[in-house]
């Protein structure tokens, strides 16, 4: 729909626009958008956009937690939602006026069964990607990369990817000798065989895990990557932009995978494994507003991961969030804001300005700056075999 007015009527009704609901009141799901509750119904609803909950930490290694992260990122909205028209002030952008958006519920994993729950893990986020929906996973710990990108693979043969985490999670049999801890997941990924190393990125490692070694391997593989360091002198979007490029490089579909981990603990301290010296919440944002613009929407998927919020400030019971997992909402809806903004082909938002307007005018793509550009992609029809 061009007329996101439109759209957004025909799928949420009066709660488009009107039904003013206080953000406390009502069932807490992402946004309070609509709940679908069966296999059945998402076929018949076919949403654009399903949000998935995956509330799972079994695969930690330091502190658990992240089993809460899903209702925690749920409840954290600070925005009266209905109406679900949520227009961006600074960007001029209303995601929910183009994608169709509901919550998926949380996928019902098996207390102490990993393997079992990565499993059911791949078979709900199959369900969205068999509606051509783009799943949007709330984790959880980062082991849950490897379930979702394995349900991926199932419809796409050569995937690109971005890895946004202070840790490399490259180990080849976990951290502590479990092949399906969150710190192996990118391992198992490519043993998958739909990632090759020149389509994958790093952004934001520090501190002092993984060792060399696994660097080296990493390097074999023609990874890249990008230290804080190199955040700090290279600047976002000459980052964002190289693994943009990327990771579209030949390939069917792009996916993308944050570690709240990745900001400093200043702006994010519930999480399990914080590190100092991170990305500050405004840096985080631009390399969304970034990325979001830079990949076909059809052919897409996201996780964000790691938000404990038994670790976060200002929460003590996630009745409504707290800084973590209040960022972590935020970043979802960014996220799908830029999606939405490039579904229609546009470069820009469109915000409201003040009659002696003083800033530069941007609101995606940031001036002189560097810029990845969507490719244009074909349909593509595996057949049979690739939906078994």
């Amino acid at each position: 729909y061009k007329n996101g007015l439109s759209m957004g009527m025909e799928f949420y009704g009066n709660s488009y626009k009107g039904n003013d609901e206080p953000i406390f009141v009502g069932i807490p799901t992402f946004l309070k958008l609509p709940w679908i509750r069966s296999h059945e119904e998402l076929k018949s609803v076919k949403p654009d956009v399903a949000i998935i909950g995956e509330p799972f930490d079994f695969g930690t290694t330091i502190r658990p937690g992240a089993r809460y992260g899903p209702r925690a990122i749920r409840a954290a909205c600070t925005v009266p939602s209905p109406p679900y028209e949520h227009f961006n002030i600074e960007t001029g952008v209303d995601p929910f006026g183009v994608f169709r958006t509901v919550d998926y519920g949380d996928v019902n994993v098996s207390p102490g069964d990993v393997v079992e729950s990565h499993r059911r893990m791949t078979d709900k986020v199959k369900e969205v990607l068999d509606i051509d929906g783009i799943p949007v996973m709330l984790g959880g710990d980062h082991s849950i990369t490897f379930a979702n990108v394995r349900a991926f693979a199932k419809k796409y043969k050569n995937i690109g990817m971005i890895h946004i985490d202070t840790h490399a999670d490259c180990a080849p049999q976990g951290l502590t000798g479990f092949k399906y801890d969150h710190g192996a997941h990118i391992r198992r990924i490519m043993e998958l065989g739909c990632l090759k190393g020149k389509n994958y990125t790093l952004i934001g490692p520090r501190g002092y895990w993984p060792g060399p070694d696994l660097y080296k391997w990493m390097a074999d593989q023609d990874f890249q990557w990008f230290t804080m360091l190199d955040v700090e002198e290279l600047g976002i979007d000459k980052i964002a932009k190289e693994a943009a490029d990327r990771a579209n490089d030949n390939v069917d579909a792009v996916y993308i995978s944050w570690d709240i981990d990745t900001f400093d603990p200043a702006f994010a301290p519930g999480t399990g494994e914080p590190e100092p010296n991170g990305l500050t919440s405004r840096e985080g944002m631009r390399l969304m507003r970034l990325l979001s613009t830079s990949f076909d929407p059809d052919r897409f998927a996201f996780d964000l991961v790691e938000v404990a919020p038994n670790y976060d400030v200002s929460d003590g019971n996630s009745y409504n969030g707290g800084i973590t997992s209040g960022l972590a909402n935020r970043l979802i809806v960014e996220l799908l804001a830029g999606l939405s903004l490039t579904k229609k082909g546009n470069i820009e938002g469109n915000p409201v300005r003040p009659k002696f307007y003083r800033g530069l005018g941007n609101t995606y793509d940031f001036g002189n700056g560097p810029k990845a550009k969507v490719p244009k992609r074909p349909p593509i029809d595996y057949g049979k075999a690739a939906k078994k």
